[in-house]
């Protein structure tokens, strides 16, 4: 092995400050991510999951940020979807095990 590939192998940690193997995806001595971009990727994606799912974002009310009130009415429109989402699939199965 060259001296090329040698150093080609070998990254510098972004957050400890100490060298380690660049093939890894994690960091030996801190354990943080060494792919800049694939962190960003998966901070984003994180924040997408934080902010929830799609079906339950077309429900979220602007005002609920503020307000205990909204907060509960945004709550409960949630809860409501879940509910006839929970009906549909019972009967669903209900009428998957019926015979003929």
């Amino acid at each position: 092995m060259n001296s090329s590939q040698t150093n080609s192998s070998i990254k510098k940690c972004e957050h400890c400050l100490k060298w380690t193997d660049g093939e890894k995806a994690f960091c030996e001595h801190c354990g943080e991510i060494l792919d800049k971009k694939y962190r960003e990727e998966r901070a984003e994606l994180e924040k997408e999951q934080s902010e929830g799912t799609p079906f339950m974002k077309r429900v979220q009310l602007k005002q609920a940020k503020n307000s205990f009130f909204w907060k509960l009415v945004e709550k409960s429109l949630q809860s409501g979807q879940m509910l006839l989402i929970a009906f549909f699939i019972i009967i669903t199965i209900i009428l998957a095990l019926m015979p003929g």
